[in-house]
């Protein structure tokens, strides 16, 4: 079996058996050797008594010459040498103790001393290198016995016989068993070594899928991390470290008009174009879906950070062909300078608050976060705590701004507008906390908190009068929003038709098929419902065609500069596509005389601006309608003159 396992370890794994054998025996060995040196120096001296003349000098010789070589065997075994050398080394001093014990017979022959051969045969057994160098060495000590048999006891060599024949028999056994136990212990070792090294490789191979992105083949949002922690602690303190967030605009409409496969293939080739971009030069990973985070190491400044973040986006916005269908998205940035003493989540926080802030003012850019977006940052997280532990019932008030038809020169409907007063931050803006509230997840409470208000101040009035009420993306694609409003709409008993529900072009684009479908329930029930913010988002006519609105509301930036020539074709267009879409036009920021001229040239129906009126209470509401009622006849003037 040992054979068996030495020859399997030598031919499958490459590993040299008899070489570890040896090896172990090694320690045991120099011991020999030292306990060998220090016998024959001792027994150099007790020479000196014992004998004279030449045979003083025969003995001194051959156990100097032991000594020495034994001596010298123990300083070389200091490091571990060949199996062929310690053979050589072992065979040698064997050798030399065997020549002492003949050259102390020779001079003084004794049979009691007939003994060390067979002492010899023992030791010799046990401090063998191999079981060749252990039979040379056995043979050769009982070699010696029978030879001074022959020359001093022939009559006794039978004897003799038997007992170097056993003596040889139990040498032999003690060489093999031992051996043979050593090798398999031997054997057994290095199955355990190769098992655990099996174990180790696939422990490391499991840890690298860990770390890896199974789509892309990136490092992963772990492998993220852990570079990241190496960088935040000082893991390269030779260079400044920058996170760098890349989010791709226009991934979703590819998964929407191509499907997911089509998605995943174009995720691989913006991957492959991150890694050649990077390089060694930054740690690039994809974080899930269309987000990929890149660890960017350099000591030059926000400048040079920006230059390479620029350009890298003309590598992503290259148009990419894919199962021969051109595709075309681009990316947006965002990063913020890996400082040490800040808090990891706010760090993160920063980087992605820059991206938002990219992704909204144009997309296509980067944005690197800086002083001003850190107060923006902090003004942001005042309001969301505050919005968190808010009473809206009692700390959001309703404003109505009214919408003006032109065609029947009168007020038709109010759009429902919040105005927050804050216990610790005092009056808030919508501008400023309906953004919070949306990226926060808490829009939805404000929505039902609006519309409870609305409804109730509808079912207060006298003679109920048409209100339109706002509805964020988040809304839009919430089925439990929706299923609220619809159940608190219908437990009021209203005329649906009093209530129309404005959404904006951008909050469809998020979910457009599950926004599309709330809105046609919305619809389904009686709601009007109304595009806002028109001009400015992503619908093209077709997409218009789908929906169930009822009203187009021109965004007011088209009525900031009407001098450009320009300006009263694209209004007019906008209307146009109003007319053929069969829905009312309404446009926005109407605050002046000329403005109205010119709404009323490009041929929209309704208008909406402080012209008409201010943001105002329901009281003053109802004052400014009984005044428009009576001045319904007569020319158009505004609110405030």
């Amino acid at each position: 079996m040992l054979r068996r396992l030495i020859n399997f370890a030598d031919s499958s794994t490459g590993f040299d058996a008899r070489s570890s054998i040896a090896q172990i025996y090694r320690p045991v060995i120099r011991g020999y050797f030292g306990v060998a040196a220090i016998y024959y120096i001792v027994m150099t001296l007790t020479h000196f008594w014992e004998f004279g003349g030449s045979d003083l000098l025969h003995m001194a010789a051959a156990s100097i010459t032991a000594s020495l070589f034994a001596l010298f065997s123990w300083h070389a075994l200091r490091k571990p040498l060949s199996t062929g050398k310690l053979e050589a080394l072992t065979s040698v001093t064997n050798m030399l103790i065997l020549v002492n014990v003949l050259v102390a017979l020779h001079l003084e022959y004794a049979q009691p001393k007939l003994i060390y051969f067979m002492m010899m045969a023992m030791i010799f057994a046990f401090a063998c290198v191999s079981m060749r160098q252990a039979l040379f060495s056995i043979i050769a000590a009982l070699g010696g016995l029978i030879y001074e048999l022959f020359l001093h006891e022939s009559g006794q060599m039978g004897i003799y016989g038997f007992i170097s024949f056993a003596a040889a028999l139990s040498a032999i056994a003690i060489t093999f068993f031992l051996r043979r136990a050593i090798g398999l212990a031997v054997a057994a070792k290095h199955e355990a070594e190769l098992g655990r090294e099996e174990a180790q490789n696939l422990g490391e191979t499991m840890r690298q899928r860990s770390l890896s992105d199974s789509l892309t083949g990136l490092p992963n949002r772990r492998a993220f991390f852990e570079t990241y922690t190496k960088y935040k602690n000082g893991g390269y303190p030779s260079h400044a470290a920058w996170l760098i967030l890349l989010d791709l605009d226009g991934f979703k409409t590819v998964n929407d008009v191509y499907g997911h496969i089509m998605g995943d293939e174009l995720l691989k080739n913006v991957a492959e174009r991150l890694r050649k971009y990077c390089g060694t030069n930054a740690h690039v990973s994809r974080m899930g879906g269309d987000e990929f985070n890149i660890i960017l190491t350099t000591n030059a400044g926000v400048a040079a950070v920006e230059v390479w973040c620029q350009k890298l986006l003309p590598q992503i916005a290259e148009i990419y062909r894919i199962d021969d269908r051109l595709i075309q998205v681009s990316g947006s940035i965002g990063c913020t300078e890996i400082i040490v003493d800040e808090a990891d989540t706010q760090l993160i926080r920063n980087a992605d608050y820059a991206l938002l802030h990219a992704k909204r003012t144009g997309k296509n850019r980067v944005v690197v976060f800086c002083d001003e977006h850190a107060k923006n940052a902090a003004e942001s997280r005042r309001i969301e705590q505050a919005l968190r532990v808010a009473d809206f019932d009692s700390e959001i008030e309703l404003v109505f701004q009214p919408q003006f038809d032109l065609g029947q020169n009168k007020v038709v409907r109010a759009e429902v507008l919040a105005r927050w007063d804050s216990p610790t931050l005092g009056p808030i803006g919508p501008d400023r906390f309906i953004k919070v509230a949306e990226e926060s997840g808490l829009i939805a409470n404000i929505t039902l908190t609006v519309l409870h208000k609305a409804i109730t101040a509808l079912k207060s009035w006298d003679q109920p009068f048409p209100l339109s009420v706002n509805l964020s993306g988040h809304d839009l694609i919430a089925d439990q929003v929706i299923d609220q409003i619809i159940s608190t709409v219908q437990d009021s008993d209203l005329d649906p038709a009093l209530l129309e529900f404005e959404v904006t072009e951008s909050a469809m684009m998020s979910d457009t098929q599950k926004a599309s479908a709330n809105l046609g329930r919305l619809a389904a029930l009686g709601h009007p419902i109304a595009l806002d913010d028109f001009g400015t988002g992503y619908s093209n006519f077709g997409y218009l065609r789908t929906l169930p609105i009822s009203k187009l509301k021109v965004d007011r930036s088209f009525m900031e500069n009407l001098t450009d020539p320009m300006t009263e074709k694209i209004l007019h267009s906008l209307a146009g596509m109003a007319r053929t879409l069969d829905v009312q036009c309404l446009l926005e920021g109407v605050e002046n005389e000329l403005e109205l001229l010119m709404a009323k040239r490009v041929g929209a129906q309704s208008v909406q601006g402080y012209y008409f009126g201010i943001p105002m209470s329901a009281v003053q509401l109802f004052e400014y309608l009984d005044e428009q009622s009576a001045l319904s006849e007569q020319p158009i003037r505004s609110v405030a003159s």
